[in-house]
């Protein structure tokens, strides 16, 4: 069997175990299959699929080296110390779950550049090792009897199933086989599983302070490395960066991440979450002020970034946590002002900003030629408008629709436009997943951010803000269901809205919305 055909296979084992995993529950009793059963059958096959993808990205060099017998012994020798490793901490990390939470925090921003099929990527490893430790915390936790189930329905599971299981199998008709198997095993497959720990472990694990906490704590350190980049004039990774900082006017910083711009929506992220914290401990001084701190050194830090789309992420963030701590009347009021005076305030004195807003040719050159890459998704969609070019097509797509002399002046052909790259790669069906994934994930965020209680409407609205944020980042970056923070904050909202006592009597009417009529799941379960 050929690499490509192993690659669709895998995709295809994946999907089934996805349908398991999070096929509603009336479905499930309708077809009179146990649901723990089901659950973890599907997990195991999901499992299996992540593994057989991850095995067709392999190295040759270490794939000959683990063909001979003595790489044979060694890799299964080395399968089981890993295993018994893992089961031995995951046992201690069941015994305090808020403690998984925190190597979350730590490991949502890490990227380590390695080596992938003669390419260079900058990929979350230590975070795949806290999902699977996520996965053997649940086995201990549910042992213990501290679950009822394996994972608690959520009002997201059928559009997340739908979309989510037709993007891989969208494999089996992309162009691009190589560059979707790469998507399918570094993201797509280990952030659905990220999504379904985060929410199983939600209550017990202390999730909101912990993360929120140790997320202002990291963005410390990396806020203070970008800022003394920028004092010393270097950059680390990026060897890309380095030289267009030579031309540029403008000195750019990546800290520990290999973009500026995946630095900017972190530290974004950041600032919307010290805003959260201030609003909630306002009564306390001591909070205020570190608050304030942290808040002042992200800030600098985001200054010299020069990512304009992180910035719009953090104003369209603190608009929405507005609307929550201040009202509608007096947030539009503020807003409309800002907006008026600001943009008259950059029209009259400066003719590049005159020139952008008055000329496509001056805007396309100013977004770096985002506009080209949108047009050539819309024209790839037009050539498969049904089920799109497959996972990971569009750069192949879009480049084969060039000619040489376009093709030296491109700099970029991967789409900086995550609607556009889904509705090229997916076409009309699954764009019409997506948008009905992200309207139920909308309204379970108003529902959050409605509450009375403080302790859920704003966190609600803070989560909400930063996943909105993040969506408008993406339509001028890309990268929304390649980062993490998307899937850890729609499970936080799911969770959020299955565990708050006074959210939970609206659940049923979210179940309808997103196709599952199961009803809300038992207190006891839902986290």
């Amino acid at each position: 069997m050929s690499t490509e055909a192993v690659r669709i296979t895998a995709a295809i084992i994946a999907t089934v175990g996805l349908v398991l995993m999070l096929a509603p529950t009336p479905l499930a009793e309708w077809a009179r299959v146990p649901e723990r059963g089901r659950r973890l059958a599907g997990l195991a096959i999901l499992l299996v699929g992540w593994v057989v993808m991850a095995g067709t990205l392999v190295p040759d060099s270490l794939a000959n080296r683990l063909s001979t017998p003595v790489g044979v012994v060694a890799g299964v020798v080395g399968v089981l110390v890993a295993l018994a490793l893992l089961m031995v901490v995951g046992w201690l990390v069941a015994k305090r779950p808020w403690t998984w939470f925190l190597l979350l925090g730590l490991a949502l921003p890490v990227r380590v550049p390695i080596s992938v099929g003669g390419d260079d990527a900058n990929l979350l490893l230590p975070l795949y090792g806290v999902i699977v430790l996520g996965l053997a915390v649940l086995w201990w936790m549910e042992r213990a009897g501290t679950r009822e189930r394996i994972w608690p329905s959520t009002v997201l599971d059928l559009p997340l199933m739908l979309f989510v299981g037709f993007t891989l199998v969208s494999l089996a008709w992309s162009s691009d086989i190589p560059e979707g198997a790469v998507k399918a095993t570094f993201f797509w497959i280990p952030f659905v599983l990220l999504y379904l720990v985060v929410v199983a472990i939600w209550r017990e694990g202390k999730a909101l302070r912990t993360l929120a906490m140790t997320t202002l704590a990291m963005s410390v350190p990396v806020a203070v490395l970008a800022l003394g980049e920028y004092a010393t004039r270097d950059v680390l990774w990026n060897h890309r960066l380095m030289q267009n900082n030579v031309y540029s006017r403008f000195f750019r910083v990546n800290s520990i991440f290999y973009d500026p711009n995946i630095l900017g929506r972190y530290l974004a992220l950041a600032l919307l979450i010290a805003v959260a914290v201030a609003w909630m401990r306002r009564d306390s001084g001591r909070v205020l002020v570190a608050c304030g701190v942290v808040a002042a050194i992200d800030a600098a830090a985001l200054v010299v970034t020069f990512s304009r789309s992180s910035a719009l992420m953090l104003l369209v963030g603190l608009l929405i946590m507005s609307l929550r701590m201040f009202g509608w009347r007096r947030t539009v009021l503020a807003a409309v002002i800002m907006l008026v005076v600001g943009s008259g305030v950059a029209i009259a004195s400066s003719s590049q900003v005159r020139s952008a807003i008055t000329s496509t040719e001056r805007l396309d050159k100013v977004s770096e030629g985002r506009f080209d890459l949108v047009s050539g998704g819309v024209e790839i969609f037009q050539q498969h408008p049904v089920a799109g070019g497959g996972l990971g097509s569009f750069a192949t797509d879009y480049s084969s629709g060039l000619s040489k002399k376009e093709l030296r002046k491109t700099r970029v052909v991967i789409s900086h436009n995550a609607p556009v790259t889904i509705l090229s790669e997916e076409g009309a069906i699954g764009f019409a997943l997506f948008i009905w994934l992200c309207v139920i994930a909308v309204i379970v965020g108003i529902r959050a951010t409605r509450d009375r209680d403080e302790d859920v409407g704003v966190p609600g609205a803070t989560m909400l803000a930063a996943l909105v944020g993040i969506f408008v980042h993406a339509l001028l970056y890309s990268a929304l269901f390649e980062d993490p923070y998307t899937w850890v904050l729609a499970a936080g909202l799911a969770a959020l809205v299955a565990t708050a006592p006074s959210l939970a009597r609206g659940a049923g009417d979210l179940r309808d919305a997103a196709g599952d009529s199961g009803g809300p799941p038992p207190q006891g379960d839902a986290a």
